[in-house]
């Protein structure tokens, strides 16, 4: 159960990843290459936190809850899984947001 949970919760987080970056690559056209790196990174790293930290989340959550409450082994997967895939991707959209006003002060620096 545990690898099935890291793995489901890794992988679309790593979806939701991708998909931020290219919408973040999509904002940042109009910016030079020096304003728009450290939005960049700012989000990489945020995405390969997220992508870790929801796995092993959802990994004790998942324990947690088969533990503590009436629900199956399955069923704590699944509320698990997806509490945690929920909170990856609010936590992906409020980085793009970040980076953006990165990017904006940083080309507001010139």
């Amino acid at each position: 159960m545990r690898i099935i949970v890291f793995l489901i919760a890794a992988v679309a987080q790593i979806a939701a990843a991708v998909f931020g970056l290219f919408i973040l690559l999509l904002g940042l056209n109009g910016f030079s290459e020096r304003e728009a790196t450290p939005a960049l990174i700012f989000f990489i790293v945020l995405s390969l936190a997220s992508v870790v930290g929801d796995g092993v989340i959802g990994v004790v959550l998942a324990k947690r809850l088969a533990n503590s409450t009436k629900f199956g082994v399955g069923a704590a997967a699944v509320v698990a899984t997806l509490s945690v895939v929920i909170l990856g991707v609010v936590i992906l959209v409020a980085g793009v947001f970040v980076a953006f006003v990165l990017a904006n002060v940083v080309h507001g620096m010139k």
